[in-house]
């Protein structure tokens, strides 16, 4: 038997087979894009995510894994985007992505009139971006009668179950932290009655039944458990096994970089950092809004056709320091540790004799060096760091975790690779079946760790680029304004 889990991502959904013994026996993966109207924003179609399925799985059944044999199946994937439905379960739309950016305005509006810290409430979260479709497109929301999250959409479609985790209204600024319940008052703030929000069941509790039509269309068996999951803040727990001192830095197209502590008396005032308290522990740091997507934006635009890998091998040539050019992953503005949606991307210390090579690989060391800015607050909070576990799709891509390891002159290690997500909901479905309580099935995925070590010897010439970085930071900051 096999458990089937599902992550639907910004770029693509991925679809990950895993043994009962949690070992991967097989990974499918199918892409899609979105568009952006006008600068800034960025929407997407969910019938792409449904279509990105149906083809992951079948592409696990021409591999000749055997999906009639999944005893259970959770979902992950991006959160904060919205999706809304109406009536007849249809979505309407726009789904606006969480990269979009529309919404500042109505963001700072809500910022002084809920007093909200903005790791509670920034223009990623949903609730902005209500209040936006509210202002400008009223018919969408005339029209809504329920609202979802990705993850949430795809199994309403495979069970017809209306339902939702915590971390999902969490990220939604829809949430009383404290009380873990809705923030009933904060909805009609865009117009919406309550009854638009589904119900919220623990990440492990059963999210339906698959229905029959679907069961034959996707080949899978009638009677698979579905298991609720969660959002993919899930990548904080699956990195690396938690331990006092391990960084968890989950770097996708975005980045979450975090480590447990035992209790929230580290928490910023100035919100730089902060706790987030929905998991099995307690968890501090943050997250950058565009560091893996600026690596892939930079390919896009430098590439000349050559392919990603190609490209990657050629910036690697170039000695460490990228040649004085120095780059800051503001792409999308930033979340922590600036909280600011004006900040914007850019390069320092190009020249004549800078060519695509010096680019590709100042925007590798630009990110670790954004990750290098969380170390330093861990150890202005007194936080001790001994080591930075790595994982998501820049643990995998090569020369990364050396570079990271050489920015931050601290260990790096891979416990995890390119599945993060996937094993929490692993997990969640072994505790559902009875079969392991949830901390002990998720240990047993990971394997031991490759090990990078940093190269003392480039730590001055990264010592002066992270000097120039935040620098540059700083003067970004201050043009953008507070």
């Amino acid at each position: 038997m096999s458990i089937l889990t599902i992550d639907v991502g910004t770029s693509s959904l991925k679809a990950v087979l895993y043994s009962g013994e949690g070992h991967v026996a097989g990974s499918s993966t199918a892409r899609y894009g979105y568009s952006a109207e006008q600068p800034g924003w960025a929407e997407q179609d969910p019938e792409q995510w449904w279509q990105a399925l149906q083809s992951a799985l079948s592409a696990l059944a021409r591999d000749g894994h055997p999906l009639h044999e999944v005893e259970a199946l959770s979902f992950t994937g991006q959160m904060h985007t919205g999706v809304l439905l109406d009536a007849q379960g249809q979505v309407v739309p726009p789904t606006i992505l969480w990269l979009d950016r529309r919404a500042a305005a109505e963001t700072e509006e809500l910022q002084a009139l809920l007093r909200l810290p903005p790791y509670q409430l920034n223009s990623t979260f949903t609730l902005p971006k209500l209040v936006w479709l509210r202002r400008h497109r009223p018919e969408a929301l005339d029209r809504t009668r329920r609202l979802l999250w990705p993850k949430d959409y795809v199994r309403y479609r495979m069970t017809g179950e209306i339902c939702t985790d915590l971390t999902e209204p969490g990220g939604a600024a829809l949430l009383d932290w404290s009380s873990r319940r809705y923030a009933l008052d904060r909805l009609p703030l865009a117009g919406l009655d309550s009854a638009v929000l589904p119900p919220i069941w623990p990440g492990d509790d059963s999210g339906g039944r698959l229905l029959p039509d679907v069961a034959r269309q996707l080949g899978l068996p009638p009677d698979a458990r579905v298991v609720v999951g969660m959002g993919d803040v899930a990548a904080l727990f699956g990195a690396a096994p938690l331990k006092p001192a391990r960084v968890a830095c989950s770097l996708g197209s975005s980045s979450m970089v975090f480590l447990p502590v035992e209790n929230d008396r580290h928490s910023d005032p100035l919100h730089r950092l902060h706790i987030y308290p929905f998991g099995p522990h307690l968890m501090l740091g943050g997250v950058s809004s565009t560091t893996g997507s600026s690596l892939t934006w930079a390919h896009a635009l430098l590439g000349q056709g050559k392919p990603f890998d190609v490209c990657l091998a050629d910036a690697l040539e170039v000695a460490p320091g990228a040649g004085g050019v120095c780059f800051i992953p503001f792409l999308a503005g930033e979340r922590n540790p600036y909280w600011n949606d004006r900040l914007r991307a850019g390069f320092y210390g190009l020249q004549l004799a800078h060519d695509a090579r010096h680019v590709l690989r100042a925007v590798m060391e630009g990110v670790a060096y954004s990750l290098r800015v969380f170390l330093d607050l861990f150890g202005q909070m007194d936080v001790a760091v001994h080591e930075i576990a790595l994982a998501g799709g820049g643990a995998s891509t090569p020369g990364w975790p050396q570079i990271i390891a050489d920015v931050c002159q601290h260990p790096v290690s891979i416990y995890a690779g390119s599945e993060t997500v996937t094993r929490v909901l692993f997990a969640l479905c072994k505790q559902h079946l009875g079969q392991g309580r949830f901390a002990e099935s998720l240990s047993r995925t990971f394997d031991s760790p490759e090990q990078i070590e940093p190269r003392h010897e480039f730590s001055e010439v990264y010592e002066s680029g992270y000097h120039t970085y935040r620098a540059f930071c700083e003067f970004a900051q201050a043009e953008a304004g507070d």
